[in-house]
């Protein structure tokens, strides 16, 4: 009897040993093993802030005289067969300055990747005058009417303000925030062109050889112009930058920003930007 109690004592004892030499735990977050998941900076939620920045501009005015050109010759055969109106007497002008301004927007993040809505506006001046090239022919039409013509213009654009909304799309990397955008952009401008056709129209004389009556020559001078102002124009836009987080909900930021504006009044504007400002974050 003894004995049978001395081994059972220490079949128990084995078994207990056994048991603990193998325990693994059945909550897989507590095992000492498991690494803690990452950690990323919060960029979620809406922001607001200031910025300023130096642009350079191309606005190219060829087309800017086409339109009233066209109105002033559209009954002549002059511009049916020889589109005066597309000669293009004006050129391409490069004017840079300051904006500032201020801008918005909203976050929403998925561990280290955030997308939202950013908008923002911007005081600027940009001006320029159309560089002028005239442009003097001599042409004849299918009747057989000659003209000796001399085509000038002038335009000049100032960009008062403009802004875009933008969708924004970035990936954490501690506290950095690199990003990207694209939307559409919307300005207004102040807009000045005028156009002038001037020559002569020759009429063919009747009979030929011209053994009077002589030809019938003929002075034209044609001019027209307008001007808007705050005349609204639209585009796109596209850029890259980056976030860094300073402080607490504070942050700066860094960026560039192309801005392509559609023809206005004849008109083609572009706009590339480098900024720099700084928002709070809530």
């Amino acid at each position: 009897m003894r004995r049978c109690l001395v081994v059972l004592c220490l079949l128990g004892f084995v078994t207990n040993a056994n048991a603990q030499d193998f325990d693994v735990p059945t909550l897989r977050g507590t095992s000492p093993f498991m690494p803690a998941p990452p950690k990323y900076m919060r960029w979620a939620g809406f922001y607001v802030g200031g910025q300023i920045g130096g642009s350079s501009a191309e606005m190219n005015f060829k087309g800017a005289t086409e339109g009233l050109m066209a109105q002033m010759l559209r009954v002549l055969a002059l511009e049916s067969e020889h589109h005066v109106s597309q000669w293009g007497v004006l050129g391409k002008a490069n004017p840079s300055g300051i904006s500032y301004g201020a801008f918005v927007g909203y976050n929403t993040q998925w561990s280290d990747v955030v997308v939202g809505i950013d908008l923002h506006y911007n005081r600027s001046d940009f001006f320029a005058n159309a560089p002028q090239d005239p442009i003097a022919r001599a042409v004849s039409t299918a009747n057989g009417v000659g003209y000796s013509v001399l085509a000038e213009g002038a335009a000049s654009m100032r960009i008062t303000d403009y802004g875009g909304a933008r969708l924004r799309g970035g990936w954490v990397i501690g506290n950095f925030l690199p990003y990207a955008t694209l939307g559409v952009a919307v300005g207004r401008a102040n807009i000045f062109r005028s156009a002038r056709v001037s020559g002569t129209e020759i009429l063919p004389c009747d009979p030929v050889p011209c053994v009077p009556p002589q030809p019938v020559v003929t002075p034209f001078d044609f001019s027209l112009s307008e001007t808007k102002n705050a005349h609204f124009i639209y585009g796109w836009t596209a850029g890259l930058g980056v976030d860094v987080m300073v402080m607490p909900n504070v942050f700066v930021r860094a960026e560039v920003e192309y801005v392509g504006f559609s023809a206005a009044q004849g008109i083609k504007a572009d706009l590339g930007t480098a900024r720099v400002g700084g928002g709070v974050k809530f």
